[in-house]
């Protein structure tokens, strides 16, 4: 449709001045024609009228009658258009007035990126603004304001949950779906859009009270050459976040990544499916790195994320890896513009690509810091990540996922640590997997020390605080809370009872690792089979 076309265009390069007929309404091709030329047109044309500006064009544009294409773009203000729109309103064919500096080739390549999108099914639509409302509602939290998503042609297409402290422009806004159009003129006078279609960089606008309006700040949505939308971030009753900036460059790029994904209909299980390829160690990893914009050949890292929080139903846990994920993209869309994050099991991942190995991992550290804290106080519930190495190369990234998933599930027993790397609880994810393996040995057995673990655990702990300490019964005693003369009679018995010799320096460690194991078993040693 046509005005699919401008809305991807922008207002500031393309406006319509007469709107094309309700049966005249689908671009099917788009065609650059000489104001020279009288060449036939297909139905369905959209026609880029060059060699003439302004009043002067409308001898060129007679010629084009007979063909009624769905619009004529031409140079010049609406003020010089004005004898054009004249001729073309009863016609049916609509008219874009196209400012001096936007150049053809652009704006063909936009009409015909455009033209050649399938549209989005009835489903994918109903996503797609799911997934923005959620974007402009974790802005907002984390922003601490008030957020309103448009599209290029200034309608609404999601905002944060409004609240009291909304000004008139922001409520107009949601109640109509677009801003105002007095507002939206100031805007366009002031050079605001200029800046958001020419720039990833936020705009800052000061507070009006005599307009009643708040502190404002702005964001265009990117893909490209093409600019898809625009971000609005309010102030609210608090002022916005110091680093507001970097949120919003986060939000605009996941907000690009999201409609550019729905408008080719991938749905959110495409992103569950582009994450487990990329760590499949398939070769099927390097097309789908291409297909995200991701040289495979650079370095990359793993991030894994889990929270935890008193709701364990199955639609709260949902919500909370959603609203998590939410949280990780914008912050490493802001890190790396293509960063992958997705679900992965009962975790959020988060793919780096495009690293430095020397210089990235402090700032991976920052990055993922920043995660935790946020989502820790949005979330309200317990959040933990584990950071895996900086690989190579992007297809080497499969062989980190078990470490990284070692890390995080010692951190799930430390709930004290937020953020941890495999080097910094190496000694922890090696105890625990050697655990693992001999509590999959059940053969590997001392029938003495099972006995004294099912039956005597007093006599077991009692082992193990000695061993740990060294063979220091007083602060064994201490630990244990008894007598010292207490633990050597427990001592004494219990190597009575197993038959073990704790001067025998295999005897000792054998006893140490299978009571160790049985503090970290469920179930008695002596109920396993053998």
């Amino acid at each position: 449709m046509l005005s699919d076309i401008l809305e991807d265009i922008g207002v500031d390069h393309g406006r319509l001045v007469v709107a094309p007929a309700a049966d005249n309404g689908t671009v099917r091709e788009t065609v650059i024609a000489d104001a020279e030329d009288d060449e036939p047109l297909q139905p369905e044309t959209l026609v880029l009228l060059i060699g003439a500006r302004g009043r002067a064009a409308l001898p060129a544009v007679r010629r084009l009658l007979p063909w009624r294409p769905v619009a004529i773009a031409v140079k010049g203000t609406e003020a010089e258009l004005e004898p054009i729109a004249e001729l073309l309103r009863p016609v049916g064919t609509g008219l874009i007035a196209v400012p001096s500096a936007m150049r053809w080739d652009a704006f063909e390549g936009i009409a015909k990126d455009r033209i050649q999108e399938p549209g989005l099914s009835v489903e994918a639509s109903d996503v797609m603004h799911r997934d923005l409302f959620a974007i402009a509602a974790t802005t907002a939290t984390l922003a601490n304001g008030h957020v309103v998503i448009e599209d290029p042609a200034n309608r609404v297409l999601a905002y944060s949950p409004a609240s009291n402290d909304v000004d008139e422009l922001r409520r107009l806004s949601i109640l109509g779906r677009r801003g105002p159009e007095r507002y939206q003129k100031l805007l366009k006078e002031s050079g605001v859009y200029r800046h958001l279609q020419a720039s990833e960089t936020p705009v800052h606008m000061a507070a009006n009270p005599e307009e009643g309006l708040r502190e404002r700040v702005a964001i265009g949505i990117h893909a490209g050459r093409r600019v898809l939308g625009y971000i609005w971030l309010q102030e609210g009753t608090e002022p916005l976040a110091a680093n507001t900036d970097r949120i919003l460059v986060g939000a605009a790029r996941h907000a690009a990544i999201e409609l550019v994904r729905h408008r080719n209909e991938q749905s959110q299980a495409l992103r569950r499916d582009r994450i487990s390829s990329l760590l499949s160690g398939t070769p099927q990893i390097h097309s789908q790195a291409q297909s995200a914009g991701i040289d495979p050949a650079r370095p990359a890292a793993l991030v894994l994320i889990s929270a935890k929080g008193d709701d364990g139903t199955a639609s709260g846990l949902q919500l909370r890896r959603g609203e998590l994920a939410n949280i990780a993209s914008i912050h490493a869309a802001a890190y790396r513009p293509g960063a992958v994050v997705g679900a992965i099991g009962l975790e959020i991942a988060m793919i780096l690509p495009d690293l430095d190995p020397v210089k990235s991992p402090p700032a991976i550290n920052r990055l993922v810091n920043a995660i935790v804290r946020d989502a820790r106080v949005h979330l309200n519930c317990q959040v933990q990540a584990a950071v895996g190495p900086v690989v190579n190369r992007l297809d080497e990234l499969h062989s980190t996922l078990g470490h990284v998933r070692s890390v995080l599930e010692v951190l799930g027993d430390t709930p004290s640590i937020s953020v941890a790397s495999y080097s910094d609880v190496e000694t922890k994810v090696l105890t625990r997997e050697l655990f693992g393996l001999l509590g999959s040995r059940t053969r590997l057995r001392h029938d003495g020390v099972a006995l004294l673990c099912s039956r005597y655990p007093e006599f077991a702990a009692t082992i193990l605080a000695y061993l740990e300490f060294f063979g220091d019964v007083n602060r064994c005693a201490e630990e244990l809370a008894v007598h010292r003369n207490t633990v050597h009679y427990r001592l004494r018995r219990a190597c009575e009872l197993s038959g073990i010799d704790l001067q025998d320096p295999d005897q000792r460690l054998l006893a140490h690792l299978q009571i160790r194991l049985w503090t970290h078993s469920t179930a008695p040693l002596n109920d396993q089979p053998k």
